[in-house]
């Protein structure tokens, strides 16, 4: 799908003056706004903005500020338990 808007010469020269390609700009802030409202995966920013790896897909994310979490909630408890696990035999008696 396309989709397309129009927009004035200077206000797409103004914007493109900050911004660079307004395009990508736009693409960019749809993917990270989609994702970080949770309606993007990130297999789904990653092909919006045409991205060979997930890894380039979570680094962009990263650098905006937008946190990436590629796990559900059940393997993030079952990896807080292992951590807790792990520093409670470090502090146990030899």
């Amino acid at each position: 799908m396309s989709v397309s808007i129009e927009v004035p010469d200077d206000v797409q020269a103004a914007l493109e003056g900050r911004w660079g390609n307004l395009a990508l700009h736009l693409r960019q802030s749809i993917a990270l706004e989609g994702y970080g409202q949770g309606l993007l995966t990130l297999a789904q920013v990653r092909r919006l903005l045409g991205l060979a790896t997930r890894w380039e897909a979570q680094e962009l994310l990263g650098r905006r500020g937008v946190p990436v979490f590629d796990l559900d909630p059940s393997e993030l408890d079952r990896e807080a338990a292992l951590q807790e696990a792990v520093a409670s035999r470090r502090h146990e008696p030899g």
